[in-house]
């Protein structure tokens, strides 16, 4: 029989419309996937690390596929009213029950399977790049197969099916396929799985729990490839072992017990159906009436009660159904995760941010969007097709109640979805602040949520029912529905990119608790008025052809939208359809004509008619800028800033310049150089290139003048120039002397496309964060700042005077020193608090609402100042300048000369208020006071190794000045942050990693492998010798005006003071890619007599070098590693009482035993403890006894 019946539901389900438009969507997708090159730089496009993770978002989305087959599977008998037959038949619970799993199963992964088809087309025959093409190898994709979709559908089809079957409800089975995507997303956000990508690095114990409780086996991918090099993954393929095996095992055998019980609790015979309840009416006998007919009212006040009637119904059967229950249950959960991870366990190094109403916004708008959007999607379709799928269609069309007010019942109805989920989210936001005492709630930021997505929303809720409404069947109208939220937010993917392409598109409009709304907040509001003329549109259109009665034809719709019009509805209509007609009229004009609109084919155009007409000037003689000169007037009210530059330009070169070429970055005013004249302008690409009336003689200065007005119109968006906040860097504005190289495209694909000559590896480029050129040098510098009255305004240099004129306030700074041209300037509704350590004015600058962590940036300032100036030399200025802004801007800090600026969310509103949490506001004080050492006292120049130099030291002072103060505690938590930033970031590196001492713009080595080797140079040498090198290296380069420090410079000092013994294992860290591999093997403990402690070790020290090209190859180790003994783990060490053992031992030899003899009970005994070597594990480091 379960032959019969499987070949019957094969057949019966192969015949499906659905099944040939899965496989060719899922054949389209695996070819659109495979044919776009997204690959990390440096992997190949068909490695079979990328076949997996492209086949595991796919698999996300054959849950869906898994419904409409489950539905079709199980449900069918209930829909066409055929339970009584076939339960009443000879067919047994076994064959029936198996044989409708199997033809879900099935079908599901045929309908899945043709992506990895379309993926090796999409690989094959595209114009992908021929060289980051592997060799074809049917492993690569049979694999991800058997490891990847097998399990995924099958997990999926078990949970599904076994809802669909034990509830027989459509709802419930929509449900379960939600739950499931929620199901995985809390997990991951509970668990900081690696594919959330989140800020905050998983811990070991978290990846594991993640990688087992991860249903698609994501998790489980991530922590088996999360350190693997590009080479890696380029030539190894995924090991069905450790957690990845576990976590199938797990998932496979979960689905197989699920299946099981399903079994067990499906009951062949049964047909469910609710009980009845009589009432008391029901019971009592009751009196034959004699008809008499009653007259339907047709006014007002029966429309308002048929609407109300109807809404209350609508919001019964949603809000009382289980399905519903459950799904807004896991909504809850979503959020509340969402918040702990903010308020809780905490953003970066695990420390949160105060509870202030933006970043608790921030953390649940995603959540609101995706779930609103996942519940109008089912329930949309639901609710409009309700009346037919019951068979009570016949009843409600024959009622007098106009097609307006069914619609808008069902409207509301949706709409109270994300209403309610919007509503949920603030009140549980609320919550969380009064639980942790804040009391500023700031309403009109949560009502703000229901404008900028509930608007968004609505719309969707506008369009889905009017696509329902010309909808043959709602699983039509769920499938067109999703395919336009799809192309709304990715269309940028298909080459739609202007806004008024993608229906319903809003952009996201930012804000900062400093400057308020900023970004998009124009474009919002008319989009927003654009997209609802089209929502009414639509509405009006969907109740004119409100499905009632027979079923009509599509022409007949059509008809029916052309003729059936009276004189009010046209004159709505018409008016309607102007407005939307004249808002995308106003948007297209303001972005395409008044402005200039660019998409990415125009930026690439750009930048390669800017390499072909001006590549030519790379490599002409230039002068550079020895003195500035700037009045900068800032007027944030007007979103614009007015620039004069004066400077002086000088011949560095060895011989004379008879022309100099010019690129401008923001459109000028005007522009001149002395005894020049201008010969040619292209105003399209801003460039200027002059010839003197006499060549420019070797050390000969000149005059050179511009100006410039950056006045922000139409839907421009700026983030230096805000009503609080502003902050304009040279970087931003100032023209480039020369050509600029940073223009040019750097994708070797698309430069392969537009035939441009391969592009040479620049170790410089005019855009990185010191340098504009390898003779650039520090200047003289002199500026007048102005602002608005009520605001305060910053730059480098000692103020000489300040004085307000014509309601503006003005600020003279003039710089007693030459400094760097990383300049910037500022503009605020400051606070200020100054004092005055050791003859340094520390003045902060800062928002009056984010005074908490005022206290302890003046401590850290007061500590590195303190610890740089004895150990490093003197400090260049009379004055610390530490000035906020706001959080839009995406890095934590940046040093100026004498003036640091460090956004709100990553150093003003983060809470180190809990002793016992890492205080990342120390830290990232003490980095960028650290900077004012490394980067303008010591300016490393611009080659290889510069980064080390910068960036490099910068850790190193951190790390010192933060254990001085906190223990090694401190040094655990910064060296698995640098640990990950290094492995993490080499797994995804677009070329060979170089040693450490040619670093140039990797941040992975300059963050990450850095640390690792000044730590473990500091521990080999002493601190006080590295800070001899350092001392000695910055006197030595301080009083030049030009960048001259290198890493063999570095290397040269270490040299001098360290033992020539140490001298080849400082070159193997410096100049080698040398990893390690070290764990605690054994350990165990016993007390002696005399009451000692005797604690014997086995560890394992492996030591590896990368060579170049990628591979990684053991080599042999000889050298002293610390050795720990503790009554406390290592990341809870605050002072040395905790530390009964802490001594170096030379290590030859992978394995190695010692016997270490104790006054104290140890708890915890470890190798190199503190992370001083680049380990992919430093859990295993540490061993409790």
């Amino acid at each position: 029989m379960l032959h019969r019946l499987l070949q019957f539901e094969l057949f019966y389900q192969a015949k499906q419309r659905a099944l040939p438009i899965f496989i060719l969507l899922f054949l389209g997708l695996g070819y659109f996937m495979g044919s776009q090159g997204f690959a990390p730089a440096g992997v190949n496009f068909n490695s079979v690390y990328q076949i997996y993770f492209h086949t595991g978002i796919t698999t996300l989305g054959s849950v869906f596929v898994i419904m409409f087959f489950a539905v079709s599977g199980i449900l069918r008998d209930q829909q066409h009213q055929m339970e009584s037959l076939i339960f009443s038949s000879s067919v047994q619970k076994s064959p029936y029950f198996w044989s409708r799993f199997i033809g879900t199963f099935t079908f599901s992964v045929i309908a899945v399977s043709p992506f990895l088809l379309g993926y090796v087309l999409g690989n094959y025959y595209s114009d992908l790049d021929p060289e980051r093409l592997a060799e074809f190898k049917l492993i690569y994709y049979l694999q991800p197969w058997l490891y990847l979709i097998l399990p995924n559908v099958l997990m999926a089809s078990a949970i599904i099916f076994s809802v669909s079957t034990l509830t027989k409800n459509t709802i419930a089975t929509y449900a379960s396929a939600v739950f499931i995507y929620v199901l995985y997303f809390i997990s991951s956000m509970f668990l900081n799985s690696p594919m959330m990508a989140q800020s905050v690095p998983a811990s070991p114990e978290s990846m594991a729990l993640a990688s087992l409780a991860d249903p698609f086996g994501f998790a489980s991918f991530f922590e088996q490839t999360q350190f693997w090099t590009p080479f890696q993954k380029n030539t190894q393929l995924i090991s069905l072992s450790g957690l990845f095996l576990f976590n199938r095992l797990i998932w496979i055998g979960f689905s197989f017990a699920l299946l099981a019980i399903t079994y067990r609790l499906f009951s062949f015979r049964k047909i469910s159906k609710k009980s009845i309840k009589k009432s008391k009416a029901q019971k009592e006998n009751i009196k034959s009436i004699a008809y008499r007919p009653i007259h339907s009212l047709h006014n007002f006040k029966a429309d308002r009660l048929a609407f109300f009637s109807l809404v209350t119904l609508e919001l019964k059967n949603i809000f009382k159904s289980l399905p519903f229950i459950v799904i807004f249950a896991m909504w809850l959960v979503s959020i509340f995760s969402e918040l702990t991870g903010l308020v809780i366990r905490g953003s970066e190094y695990n420390v949160p941010l105060h509870p202030f109403t933006n970043q608790m916004i921030d953390q649940v708008t995603d959540s609101i969007t995706l779930f609103s959007l996942i519940l109008i999607i089912f329930y949309s379709a639901e609710i409009v097709w309700r009346e037919r799928s019951l068979n009570l269609n016949s009843i409600t069309d024959a009622t007098p109640v106009k097609n307006s007010i069914l619609f808008a019942s069902k409207f509301i109805a949706i709409l109270s979805l994300p209403v309610l989920l919007i509503s949920s989210a603030i009140l549980m936001c609320v919550g969380f602040q009064i639980s942790l005492g804040y009391n500023d709630f700031e309403w009109n930021l949560y009502a703000m949520l229901f404008y900028h997505y509930g608007i968004q929303l609505a719309i969707y809720v506008m369009i889905t029912l009017f696509i329902n409404s010309i909808s043959k069947n709602k699983f039509m109208g769920m499938g067109i529905f999703a395919m336009v939220i799809i192309i709304s937010f990715k269309a940028v993917l298909i080459g739609l990119e202007h806004p008024l392409f993608s229906i319903g598109f809003m952009p996201r409009v930012s804000y900062s608790n400093m400057s308020g709304f900023a970004e998009g907040n124009l474009l919002f509001n008319h989009l927003s008025i654009f997209w609802s003329f089209l929502g009414i549109i639509l509405t009006g259109l969907s109740f004119k052809i409100w499905n009632r009665g027979t079923i009509k034809t599509f022409s007949s719709k059509i008809k029916q939208l052309i003729y059936q019009w009276n004189t009010s509805q046209a004159i709505v209509f018409s008016t309607t359809l102007i407005g939307f007609l004249s808002m995308g009229i106003l948007i297209f004009y303001q972005m395409n004509i008044d402005s200039e609109y660019i998409n990415q084919d125009i930026k690439l155009n750009f930048r390669e008619n800017y390499e072909r007409k001006f590549k030519q000037y790379e490599n002409m003689d230039k002068p550079y800028e020895v003195s500035r000169k700037t009045e900068v007037a800032i007027y944030p009210n007007k979103k614009s800033y007015h620039i004069k530059a004066n400077y002086i330009l000088k011949n560095k070169n060895e011989q004379p310049i008879s022309e100099v070429f010019i690129t401008e970055k923001i459109k000028l005013k005007s522009i001149s150089i002395a005894n020049a004249s201008l010969i040619q302008h292209d105003s399209v690409y801003g460039t200027y290139l002059f010839k003197f009336h006499k060549p420019i003689m070797p050390e000969q200065s000149i005059l050179y003048q511009y100006e410039l007005i950056n006045q922000l119109k139409n839907y421009e968006e700026e983030k230096s120039i805000v009503a609080n906040g502003s902050y304009i860097t040279h970087r931003g504005f100032e023209p480039v002397i020369g050509y600029r190289n940073g223009l040019e495209i750097i994708d070797k694909t698309e430069r392969k496309k537009r035939n441009l000559p391969e592009r040479e590896e620049d170790n410089h480029s005019d855009e990185h964060i010191h340098l504009e050129d390898l003779k650039v040098e520090k200047a003289r510098f002199e500026t007048i700042v102005s602002t608005s009255s009520d605001q305060v305004a910053l730059s480098s240099g000692k103020l000489i005077r300040q004085w307000t004129e014509n309601d503006r306030n003005f600020y003279h700074f003039k710089a007693t020193e030459k400094i760097l041209p990383t300049i910037g300037y500022f503009s605020a509704k400051y606070a200020t608090q100054k004092i005055n350590h050791q003859g340094i004015s520390i003045e902060q600058y800062f928002d009056p609402k984010h005074d908490i962590n005022v206290e302890e940036i003046e401590l850290s300032s007061k500590q590195t100042l303190d610890y740089c100036q004895k150990n490093f030399g003197r400090y260049a200025f009379d004055h610390l300048r530490i000035a906020e802004i706001p959080s839009h801007w995406g890095f934590g800090g940046f040093a100026h000369p004498g003036v640091i600026s460090m956004t709100e969310d990553r150093l003003y509103l983060t809470d180190v208020s809990d002793e016992n949490t890492f205080n990342l506001v120390a830290k990232r004080t003490i980095h960028e006071v650290a900077h004012q050492w490394w980067g303008h006292a010591l300016s490393a120049k611009p080659i290889l190794g510069g980064s080390l130099l910068v960036e490099g030291l910068a850790k190193y002072t951190e790390a010192v000045v933060m254990e001085k103060r906190f223990g090694k505690r401190a040094l655990y938590t910064l060296s698995n942050d640098a640990r990950r930033k290094y492995f993490s970031g080499r797994s995804f590196a677009n070329k060979a990693e170089p040693p450490a001492y040619k670093v140039f713009g990797q941040s992975y080595i300059a963050y990450g492998k850095s640390y690792h080797i000044l730590m473990s140079l500091r521990d080999l040498i002493g601190e006080a010798k590295v800070n001899q090198a350092l001392k000695k290296l910055t006197n030595k380069f301080r009083k030049k005006n030009t960048l001259e420090a290198t890493t063999v410079d570095f290397l040269n000092e270490l040299y001098l003071i360290a033992p020539e013994n140490q001298h080849e294992l400082i070159d193997d860290w410096f100049k080698k890619v040398i990893t390690y591999d070290l764990s605690v093997e054994e350990s165990h403990v016993k007390q002696m007599k005399n009451g000692k402690y005797e604690v014997h070790l086995k560890v394992k020290t492996k030591r590896n070098q990368t060579i170049e090209n990628g591979a990684i190859q053991s080599i042999e180790i000889n050298e002293p590693i610390m050795i720990g003994i503790f009554d406390k783990h290592p990341s809870e060490v605050s002072d040395d009482s905790s530390m009964i053992y802490y001594e170096t031992k030379t290590i030859n030899k992978e394995f190695t035993e010692f016997k270490i003899i104790v006054d104290k009970a140890p708890e915890y005994i470890g190798i190199d403890p503190f992370g001083t070597r680049s380990d992919e594990n430093l859990a295993d480091n540490v061993k409790r006894l």
